[in-house]
C-alpha cells in the first residue's frame, strides 16, 4: 500500500516508518501538516492506499482533511485512520462522522497499528474491486443480469455524501471505541427496507444503490445530528447508532421516516414510481456492551429489523 502520514509532531514520522519498514508492500509518505499533505495529494501521480492523520493540527484538523478526502471522488472509500492523542467522545464522533474508517489513541503499541494496517488493506483492496456503474437510459434486462454480478444484496454498499452516514465496518470500529460512559447512554436501532429483494432483482445496480442512498437520508434527516451515525449492513437494513436516547418512540420514528421517503417521490431511472417503505425492530442498549458484545448489538439489531420486514 502507499500511505500517506500527515502529523504535525516531528517524531510521529520517524516512529511510523520503523512500523511500515516491518511489514512488506508498503512505503509510507509524510506530510507536516494539512496543507502540505494537499500538496502531496496535487503532485503525487499514484493513488494513496491509506491515510494515517492527526486530529489536531494548527493549519487545518484533521477531521477537516477527513472530510475533504470523502469530497474527492478518488478518495471517497479510502481507509482513513486517525492517529491522536485526544480521546474526547465529542473527538470520536467527529472522525467517525467525517469519514474516518478507524481510530488510534496515542501511544499506540506496534503490534495495534499492524494490525489495523492489515486490516485496512484488505478493505482497500475490496473497495477497489467493488463498483458500481451509472447504468445509461434504456437499461435492458442483460444490462440487469450483469448488475447482479457487481452488488450484493446481503453486503453493504457504499453510501456518499450523506451526513451521518457511514460504512458498515467504521460502524463496528466506532462501537468497539465507545467509553462506558456513551455505551450506557447509546441504542442501537434497525431499519429495514421492506420487500427490499424485489427490488433488487426488479431495478437496475444504479438504480438499487439511489433507493438505499435516498433511504439512508430520510433515517439520518429524521434523527437529531451529531447525536447519530447510520450504516448500511446489506439486505435493505440499516443500523443506528443513536446517543442519548435512552427511550425511543420507535412507531413514530417509522412513521415520520416513511413520510419523508415518501416526500422524496422516488422513481427509476425511465421515471417509474417506486413505492418504498421502512420498518424498525426493537432498538438494543448498549450499556456495558464493550469490545465484541458492542458489535453483537449491532447484529440483533439488523435480525430484529429483518424480522420485524418478514411481517406481513
Amino acid at each position: 500500500m502507499l500511505i500517506l502520514a500527515v502529523d504535525d509532531d516531528p517524531m510521529i514520522p520517524g516512529v511510523l516508518q520503523y512500523y511500515v519498514d516491518s511489514l512488506t508492500g508498503h512505503k509510507l509518505v509524510t506530510a507536516e501538516g494539512v496543507a502540505e499533505a494537499l500538496e502531496v495529494l496535487k503532485h503525487e501521480t499514484r493513488r494513496f492506499d491509506c491515510f494515517l492523520v492527526d486530529i489536531q493540527m494548527p493549519d487545518i484538523n484533521g477531521i477537516e482533511f477527513c472530510r475533504a478526502l470523502r469530497e474527492n471522488n478518488v478518495y471517497q472509500r479510502t481507509p482513513i485512520l486517525m492517529l491522536t492523542a485526544m480521546s474526547e467522545q465529542s473527538d470520536l464522533d467527529g472522525a467517525f462522522s467525517a469519514g474516518a474508517t478507524d481510530y488510534i489513541t496515542k501511544p499506540f503499541e506496534a503490534n495495534n497499528l499492524k494490525g489495523r494496517l492489515r486490516l485496512v488493506e484488505q478493505i482497500s483492496a475490496d473497495a477497489q474491486s467493488k463498483t458500481v456503474d451509472r447504468p445509461t437510459a434504456g437499461t435492458t434486462g442483460d444490462r440487469r443480469r450483469q448488475d447482479r454480478q457487481i452488488i450484493d444484496l446481503h453486503q453493504p454498499l457504499p453510501i456518499y455524501n450523506v451526513d451521518g452516514v457511514i460504512e458498515n465496518h467504521a460502524m463496528e470500529n466506532y462501537v468497539t471505541q465507545l467509553s462506558r460512559k456513551s455505551l450506557c447512554g447509546s441504542v442501537v436501532l434497525g431499519f429495514t427496507v421492506r420487500h427490499v429483494t424485489d427490488l433488487f432483482f426488479n431495478l437496475s445496480a444504479y438504480d438499487f444503490s439511489c433507493v438505499i442512498t435516498d433511504v439512508a437520508k430520510a433515517i439520518a434527516g429524521c434523527l437529531l445530528p451529531p447525536q447519530r451515525l447510520v450504516s448500511y449492513a446489506g439486505n435493505g437494513t440499516f443500523v443506528c447508532v443513536v446517543e442519548g436516547a435512552t427511550t425511543i418512540d420507535v412507531d413514530r420514528l417509522v412513521d415520520q421516516i416513511n413520510i419523508y421517503i415518501r416526500s422524496m417521490e422516488l422513481s427509476t431511472s425511465d421515471g417509474t414510481a417506486l413505492e418504498v417503505r421502512i420498518c424498525a425492530g426493537q432498538p438494543s442498549r448498549l450499556v456495558w456492551r464493550k469490545g465484541g458484545a458492542a458489535v453483537g448489538a449491532l447484529r440483533e439489531a439488523q435480525i430484529s429489523s429483518e424480522q420485524a420486514a418478514a411481517q406481513p
